[in-house]
């Protein structure tokens, strides 16, 4: 009782803090505080992202943002899952390309743009390429930083009991792995997501990215700030919808146990 006392003023005091915050945006808006030719107001703002709600165009560019956004992630998923527990097993391997994978994974995904542009255009394809290099990496260092985590223990005891590599993997590895390889999905995920709308703005890739860009070349203030919005919500909605998948996935966890109690 107590802890759902606490979830719901948390809960309700993060609701005031956003509704203080939307007051000030169309006080300030309305005194002049926040100049009209910069800062529209609040109320014109979300007139404008429900008219845009109203278009068809709108859920087209959304719908382009949102499918390579998530066949980006899930190849990064399919490619860096085993690879990264293979580099977790071997231990060689993972010493061996330790080096060549920090500096890969440090090179900011935004500055490969031009040279993926050039590739492939501003096209479908070149978003999910972006998107797969950027969340590759954490997928990839996660998973193999939870293989090399697992008790040594087991990993004997498994011997000693003649399992089999496959029964060791399903029975050992990918339990003792799974908290990193969810954490690793999670990080890829809003990665993917920032680079699926950085790759439209910057690359001209259509998406909802590239209609915020149009109407901020067009003089339209109100759509701009719309499309800023729901961008915004859109990546709190995936952030939540990630905790949840995370909570359900590892409802054994005793740090899970410990918030669902």
């Amino acid at each position: 009782m107590n802890r759902q006392l606490i979830r719901y003023g948390r809960q309700g005091s993060g609701a005031l803090t956003i509704a203080a915050a939307l007051a000030a945006w169309e006080l300030g808006s309305r005194t002049g505080v926040l100049p009209a030719s910069v800062f529209p107001s609040m109320t014109s703002t979300f007139q404008a992202l429900v008219t845009l709600l109203g278009e068809a165009g709108f859920w087209q560019a959304l719908g382009n943002t949102m499918m390579s956004w998530v066949i980006g992630v899930l190849i990064a998923a399919a490619a860096g899952i085993p690879l990264g527990m293979l580099l977790g097993r071997i231990g060689f391997l993972y010493r061996a390309t330790r080096l060549l994978i920090d500096f890969l994974s440090t090179i900011p995904s935004v500055s490969v743009i031009p040279v993926i542009l050039l590739l492939f255009g501003a096209t479908m394809e070149m978003k999910v390429v972006l998107i797969v290099y950027g969340a590759f990496w954490p997928i990839l260092v996660q998973t193999a930083y939870g293989v090399r985590d697992t008790d040594r223990v087991l990993l004997d005891t498994a011997r000693s009991y003649s399992f089999t590599p496959a029964r060791s993997v399903v029975s050992i590895l990918m339990p003792s792995a799974l908290p990193f390889i969810v954490t690793g999905l999670r990080i890829s995920a809003i990665i993917g997501l920032l680079l699926a709308v950085s790759s439209e703005v910057l690359g001209s890739a259509p998406g909802i990215g590239m209609e915020m860009v149009m109407a901020q070349t067009g003089g339209a203030l109100a759509p701009t700030y719309a499309y800023v919005l729901l961008i915004g919500l859109v990546g709190i909605a995936a952030y939540l919808g990630l905790n949840r998948m995370s909570r359900r996935v590892l409802f054994w966890h005793p740090s899970v146990r410990g918030i669902s109690a």
